[in-house]
């Protein structure tokens, strides 16, 4: 997360290095690094953005997917393993500390706060395109070379999906066909000497944050850090300890490597700073810092000699206690990793999140639940939302076995439903989405004949009408809030392994659900991939048989359209039909902690 200004204050101490393992004349060269994970995806998203702004016709369409993104950290990795970088380990967060709740809810707030301006600033929706665009292609220089990204963009919302994404792609997706088939020839694979997943073993999610672990790996390997969060400065990373920060990572003009241009970075070793300016450590500086953000560099090295007072001596050990490592980077290697792929959260944003969803998170942390010893169970856990203008906790029950099989039973018989109606696999991506798209309305939704043509259209171009509206927006996020529920669900199964027999038939369903880099891509990415259309006849059959399979006695109720006015959406709850259930619908969600 970092400390503000520090950066700013510490920037005349950095000095231009190459990544690379052969030697410069000039120049330091790094040859082994330990990468920060989100730091990286974070990084590679923002300089897609700013390349893919100046050719979008709106914001929107500009925003990188989380194929995109995968494929630009791939490519990032590649380049640095064709210069003969040793790429140690790329670590990610999996845990939250108690001591940053505040921290994160603040974040959350602050997500929400953009997004609210956002919405205000494009009410009237947002121009787009049919087609796929070209000029979209993730080349190596989008992802090396730094470019101005416009001011309007700054509120636009970051996709909660690329983190985990990209993770998972690491463990499962980059091996060595795909990497070919992704770059052709622009890479050597065959001298590179690479596994067939290149770096499966080396990402690891460990059991906090990975600042930490980056730190004590690098001064255990004497290798730099690649991250763009200045905390890690604050490390001990011993003498020859160094940061890299990404975003001054830039790609070279030159190519005395053959085909493989040179990468430049500015690089700062934080133990040589702090001596320069006559202090121990950087960790004094950074907390006088905290506390007096507007002060200058002068006065901030005057008060880190001048600290006097047992309460401030205590403060100040307190702040440095956040930032010793002891061992994590041993401990890390006896972590036994989980046997499936987990995200590093739940999600944090979810826009418009309803009812079903929210239905199959409580199952999935129920079956969690009930793994743990009976006197260590949990009656609830609070999920963060939005609740108009606030972020409010919302508490949800957990529930025993029986209840879990009745709801493992339920939601297996709709899933086997949907199969028998549209007459396709689970394992086909267009049941995902219609499974989610129907799980979008509720079962007293009144849907009209043109209402259904109007979900045809969305499946295939992403939206309803002759443009893209902040409804179609909204439509978007429940069927991802749906399906990263139910990813969840399949997550926790896999690792737990149940011997419920219910849940054992609904995992073997869920297991055909597919990456996050296909179920978060737009409309027109995946009609690019799966070609098959879904007529509106099919999804009038697809709410009967869901709703049924859910509730016999549910009909869906198709009625005649004027030509002259189109009905609107009459979404209801299940619960009380023509009235909205508000205390099952959340914009913004994020799972902190358990209660």
């Amino acid at each position: 997360m970092g400390i503000p200004r520090l950066r700013r204050h510490l920037h005349p101490f950095c000095q231009d290095v190459l990544l690379q393992n052969d030697a410069d004349a000039n120049l330091e060269c790094i040859r082994s690094v330990v990468i920060d994970g989100p730091s990286l995806v974070y990084n590679v998203y923002s300089r897609l953005l700013s390349w893919f702004a100046a050719t979008s016709c709106s914001t929107i369409d500009a925003l990188p997917t989380c194929d995109e993104v995968s494929r630009g950290v791939m490519l990032y990795l590649m380049h640095l393993e064709a210069l003969g970088v040793e790429i140690e380990t790329i670590y990610f967060d999996g845990a939250l500390p108690a001591r940053k709740r505040e921290t994160r809810v603040m974040r959350l707030e602050n997500q929400r706060s953009r997004l609210e301006l956002f919405c205000a600033e494009t009410k009237n929706g947002f121009n787009t395109s049919n087609a796929y665009n070209d000029n979209r292609t993730v080349r190596l220089d989008k992802v090396l070379r730094k470019r101005s990204t416009p001011a309007k963009y700054d509120k636009a919302p970051v996709s909660p999906f690329i983190v985990p994404a990209v993770f998972e792609d690491l463990k499962c997706r980059w091996n060595r066909m795909n990497i070919t088939n992704a770059t052709g020839a622009a890479f050597p694979l065959d001298s590179l000497g690479l596994q067939d997943f290149p770096w499966a073993s080396k990402t690891t999610m460990v059991s906090g944050e990975a600042d930490a672990y980056c730190a004590s790996a690098a001064r255990y390997m004497d290798s730099c850090v690649l991250t763009n969060d200045s905390d890690l400065v604050l490390y001990d990373l011993g003498d020859k300890g160094s940061v890299v920060f990404l975003d001054s990572v830039e790609l070279g003009s030159d190519s005395t490597h053959s085909s493989i241009s040179r990468v430049k970075a500015a690089m700062l070793r934080p133990s040589l700073a702090a001596r320069r300016l006559g202090i121990s450590s950087l960790l004094s500086l950074a907390y006088e810092l905290k506390a007096q953000p507007a002060t200058g560099l002068a006065e901030l090295l005057l008060q880190t000699k001048n600290r006097t007072g047992t309460a401030e001596a205590c403060n100040y050990q307190h702040f440095a206690s956040e930032y010793q490592v002891n061992d994590v980077y041993g401990q890390s290697q006896d972590i036994k990793q989980p046997r499936g792929i987990l995200d590093t959260r739940i999600s944090e944003l979810f826009w418009q999140c309803e009812m079903r969803c929210r239905e199959y998170r409580k199952l999935a942390y129920s079956v969690l639940n009930n793994f743990r010893p009976i006197h260590e169970r949990y009656y609830c856990i609070a999920e963060y939302v939005r609740r108009g203008r606030r972020i409010a906790e919302d508490k949800i029950e957990l529930h025993d076995e029986e209840w879990i099989s009745a709801q493992a039973m339920s939601l297996q018989t709709r899933l086997e439903s949907l199969q028998i109606a549209l007459q396709i696999n689970s394992d086909a991506l267009n049941f995902w989405r219609i499974f989610a798209l129907c799980n979008a309305y509720s079962a007293d939704a009144e849907l009209s004949q043109r209402d259904f043509q109007k979900l045809e259209q969305f499946l295939r171009l992403g939206y309803m009408g002759e443009r893209l509206e902040w409804e179609d927006l909204h439509l978007t996020a429940k069927m991802h809030a749906i399906l990263y529920s139910l990813r969840t669900l399949k997550q926790l199964i896999d690792v737990l392994h149940p011997k419920n027999v219910e849940i054992v038939k609904l995992r073997s369903t869920l297991g055909s659900l597919p990456p996050l880099h296909i179920m978060m891509n737009p409309a027109c990415h995946r009609t690019a991939l799966h070609s098959r259309y879904i007529t509106a006849p099919q999804l009038i059959d697809s709410f009967r048989c869901l709703f049924q399979a859910h509730k016999p006695t549910c009909t869906i109720r198709i009625h005649a359209t004027s030509q002259s006015e189109p009905p609107s959406f009459l979404l209801t709850a299940a619960t009380e039909k023509g009235t909205i259930d508000h205390t099952h619908i959340s914009n913004i969600y994020e799972l902190l902690q358990e209660q």
